[in-house]
């Protein structure tokens, strides 16, 4: 098969320079998506970024060396696995194929690759990788462990004095879990913070390098906090277990475990009985008091003597906890805020504004006052004219705290976090500035300098940031549909938010983590094929038909971005399930999708659009709802696709069949006389009189919409401007962008009129909200499914989609928007490195500038222009290329920087 490249150098033979220079070491040498990482579980996979100074360069091969030693590394010995030659352009979800891997065992690897013309490059520097414990038998030696209470809201101590041998420490890992959240120290350090909310079969555990962390005599101290079930959060038991594991310079090794020697205490300051923030269960008011507060409890000279030993509940497995604990690679970023103003409105009374909405809990150091006195605070979204906190703009939420003084300097430092862009302070002891105030934000995975636009629409860029902003509000435990009200990872909040946290700052950890977290619903709960709709949550078995037909289009939108095909090959029976979940609800006389089983009251048959009034008038007395076959559509595709890679070629056929065929149905039993889509069949099988632009947009975005019907469902979706809510919102830029209504789809990010998020940001919005008019109906002012936009801007603004998965072809098509937007620039984020794209325009010329990684290669679209010339200019030099609608397609470009113009 003729490879991109070549067609390439057929076309710019005159243009590029080949360069016969061989490529050089990899870099960024990844396992399981982390760099060095500790507590892989028995098979990780491998990642690198291809370095080679020739333009328009290929990986071809690459060869991975892994060894027990770095000096059998160094020899070459790679006595676990030589992967020998391989011919393949995959440089990340390498699988590891060697000799079965140990716990809790350090193992080093290199990589070398080869490039387009077989030259090989040299080995990159060795790096490392730690296995983490695998099987419960791996634990012996650590104990769970409590503090007996019977509050519901649990936050304990726990301290050991652990003394090591008078040796040098090679290596020391510590591994641990705590229902539900922990903190980890030693000697007075911060180790880690973390959590474990999965279902206790599921559980898991996080593990932390802190070789440079020990000394001879040593105290290990965590503070736990359990507080019964909520959203996202299954109730499971207050507990605790910790193991750390030791190697010392001349090969011996010490272990140490939790045990009923752990000494513990209740957090006293903490009170345990306050009222529940609200009936979501995401926690307790707040109510600290310093009077009670233990300092430096977690330093080696603390007296401890009048605590009290822990409850050793056994080893593990120990029931609920009967599954093996899975290893937790996700991690917690934290970083100090100053407000960016606090306002003295007299009395002891501050109102702190961060400038907009974050995740986390504020820092406070009071001093003074009188002992008992209280401090009360309130979080909030809006000010009332009087400069004060909104209690009913509240989402439904008791946002309050309350601090007790101890008359000298005291601290107020939540543990649970909540998200607000005002903090209200009552009756404060000292004057408050935004140099003594503190808020520490919080967001899981996320690398927000990784994303990044800009373009000559001001309302555009305040629109991008808007939502980049947004995505780290819901990253926390999982992606969780708001910091504020409900914590809960439901599954389309998860989708609407983790394709686009990928897509924008190169995330990875979490999607894998939660992707597979909901297959573990439908092995939980639903034999039928079903997920569930939030997962892990409290109230268990919980599905919206819907939600369950996204989650395809989330596994395709992962593979594409990290060609991760392990995961479609583990999973497959489970992904295929979905799909026959879907299959068994077809009408045999339509062969639409009829009443698809699931959710109830305004959920039953598929929700559509949430909350309801953001569904614009959708006739839910349909009961074949055209949404639902629609997405029916996507799913048999998306699985006839994982079939072909996986290699069930018989299902391949046979969704493929039954895409064609509901694609088909769809158009013969969905369209009025109009030409348009209608929302659904009726029970009695007779056509909706409503027209709603989910019905419409759906099809076109998908690509079923029959040619001579195309016109008219275009203007069917512009009549509507922006008619949808966040669960479908995703598909309104899709449709607009494959129709290439560029000037539709600019006002649709930017018409401050229209329901839309340039409208909510002249409303003071400063994250994407849960409904276009949350103000007026106290929704969430904090919901990141909103930031399914981003996806959009950055396949028809700047123009960048991938094509073939892991970005080894990608697509750059940016929209014409003749004149109406002059300049967008941004990158993409991709396992092979940034891709960099800018383009500007006025009425007679038109030039971008791409710069992509070694491995990349780009099939470019220029704008046609009325110019009847097939030439571009691409590095100064001409080039033709071949009309491909209204625009000059040339393929098959390489790695490097190009810069393509054309006359207009």
């Amino acid at each position: 098969m003729k490879t991109y490249f070549f067609y390439f150098l057929l076309c710019l033979t005159s243009i590029i320079k080949v360069n016969a220079a061989n490529p050089g070491s990899p870099t960024n040498l990844r396992t399981a998506d982390k760099v060095k990482t500790i507590g892989t579980n028995d098979h990780p996979f491998f990642g690198w970024y291809v370095n080679d100074i020739d333009e328009n360069e290929i990986q071809s091969a690459y060869q991975i060396l892994v060894a027990s030693t770095a000096e059998k590394l160094a020899k070459g010995d790679a006595d676990i696995w030589d992967s020998g030659k391989i011919k393949s352009r995959s440089q990340n979800y390498i699988d590891f194929k060697g000799k079965n891997l140990s716990p809790a065992t350090r193992y080093y690897w290199k990589v070398r690759t080869w490039d387009k013309d077989g030259n090989v490059g040299p080995y990159a520097a060795f790096t490392y990788f730690d296995t983490g414990l695998f099987k419960a038998a791996d634990w012996s030696g650590a104990f769970w462990i409590r503090r007996e209470s019977k509050d519901a809201n649990n936050y304990t101590y726990f301290r050991k004095k652990v003394t090591l041998a008078n040796k040098t420490i090679k290596k020391a890992i510590v591994y641990l879990s705590a229902y539900h959240n922990y903190e980890l120290y030693i000697n007075g350090n911060v180790i880690g913070k973390g959590l474990a909310h999965h279902y206790p079969q599921y559980a898991y555990y996080n593990a932390y390098d802190v070789t440079d962390k020990l000394k001879n005599i040593n105290t290990i101290a965590a503070m736990t906090h359990w507080y019964g079930g909520g959203q996202g959060r299954p109730k499971g038991d207050s507990r605790f277990i910790l193991k750390l594991i030791l190697t010392y310079n001349d090969g011996t090794k010490a272990e140490f475990g939790t045990d009923k020697s752990w000494k513990q205490i209740a957090v006293e300051a903490l009170n345990p009985t306050t009222a529940k923030r609200n009936g979501e269960g995401i926690g307790f008011v707040d109510v600290i008091d310093s009077r009670k507060a233990l300092t430096d409890w977690n330093k080696p000279n603390f007296n401890d003597s009048d605590w009290q030993e822990s409850k050793e509940i056994g080893t593990h497995p120990s029931a609920p906890f009967t599954g093996e604990l899975q290893p937790d690679l996700t991690r917690r970023t934290e970083k100090i805020i100053k407000p960016v103003a606090v306002k003295n409105l007299g009395n002891g009374r501050y109102v702190i504004d961060l400038g907009k909405i974050y995740a986390g809990v504020p820092d406070i150091t009071f001093a003074g006052g009188k002992t008992g006195d209280t401090v009360k605070m309130l979080g909030g979204f809006v000010l009332k004219e009087d400069g004060t906190v909104s209690e009913k703009i509240n989402q439904s939420t008791n946002l309050a705290y309350s601090f007790v003084l101890n008359g000298n300097k005291a601290q107020f430092k939540p543990i649970v976090y909540l998200g607000y862009q005002y903090l209200q302070v009552d009756h404060s002891p000292i004057i408050l500035t935004p140099e003594n105030v503190k808020f520490i934000i919080r967001y899981y995975e996320l690398e927000p300098e990784r994303a990044n636009f800009n373009s000559s629409n001001p309302m555009l860029n305040n629109v991008w940031e808007l939502m980049a902003h947004s995505l780290t509000l819901g990253a926390q435990e999982d992606f969780v549909d708001t910091p504020t009200r409900e914590k809960g990872g439901f599954l389309s909040d998860g989708w609407s938010q983790a394709v686009s946290a990928m897509k924008t700052m190169g995330e990875r950890a979490m999607n894998h983590r939660v992707l597979l977290q909901f297959l573990d619903s439908q092995d939980q709960y639903w034999a039928d094929g079903r997920l569930n709709a939030v997962y892990p949550n409290a109230d268990g078995k919980r599905d919206i038909p819907d939600f369950t037909q996204q989650y395809l289009l989330w596994v395709w939108d992962y593979y594409l971005q990290t060609g991760n095909t392990e995961f479609l090959k583990t999973n497959y029976t489970r992904l295929k399930k979905v799909a026959e979940y879907v299959s068994a609800y077809s009408n045999p006389k339509t062969g639409l999708i009829d009443k698809l089983a699931g959710g109830s009251g305004p959920y039953a048959f598929g929700i559509i659009d949430w909350p309801s009034n953001m569904r614009y008038g959708y006739d839910m007395e349909s009961t074949s709802r055209t949404v639902i076959s629609a997405y029916a559509y996507a799913d048999y595709d998306i699985i006839a696709k994982i079939a072909a890679i996986t290699g069930h070629t018989a299902d391949a056929d046979l969704y493929h069949s039954r895409a064609s065929a509901i694609s088909k149905a769809i158009n013969k039993e969905l369209i009025n006389a109009d030409g348009v889509y209608i929302d659904g069949l009726l029970q009695d099988g007779s056509q909706s009189k409503h027209v709603s632009q989910h019905a419409n947009m759906f099809p076109l975005a998908l690509g079923i919409v029959p040619a001579a019907n195309k016109k008219v469902v275009i203007n069917v979706i512009k009549e509507r401007n922006m008619s949808v809510g966040m669960v479908t919102l995703r598909f309104l830029p899709q449709a607009l962008g494959l129709a290439e209504e560029a000037s539709q789809l600019l006002k649709l990010y930017t018409n401050t009129q229209w329901d839309g998020w340039a409208k909510n940001i002249t409303q003071g919005a400063t994250a994407t909200w849960e409904s276009w008019n949350a103000i007026d109906r106290n929704d969430s002012m904090c919901h990141p499914w909103g930031t399914s936009g981003l996806d959009g801007m950055q396949q028809y603004f700047l123009g960048v989609r991938s094509v073939k998965p892991q970005h080894e072809l990608v697509e750059i098509k940016p929209l014409d928007f003749k004149g109406e937007l002059k300049n967008v620039s941004g990158s993409v984020p991709t396992d092979k490195g940034d891709i960099k794209v800018s383009w500007e325009r006025d009425l007679k010329t038109y030039q971008l500038t791409m710069q992509s990684p070694a491995n990349v290669t780009a099939d470019v679209y220029i704008p046609k222009g009325t110019s009847t010339s097939l030439i571009v200019s691409v590095n100064e030099k001409p080039v033709s290329g071949k009309i491909s609608g209204n625009y000059i397609l040339l393929s098959g470009i390489g790695s490097g920087k190009h810069t393509f113009k054309r006359n207009l």
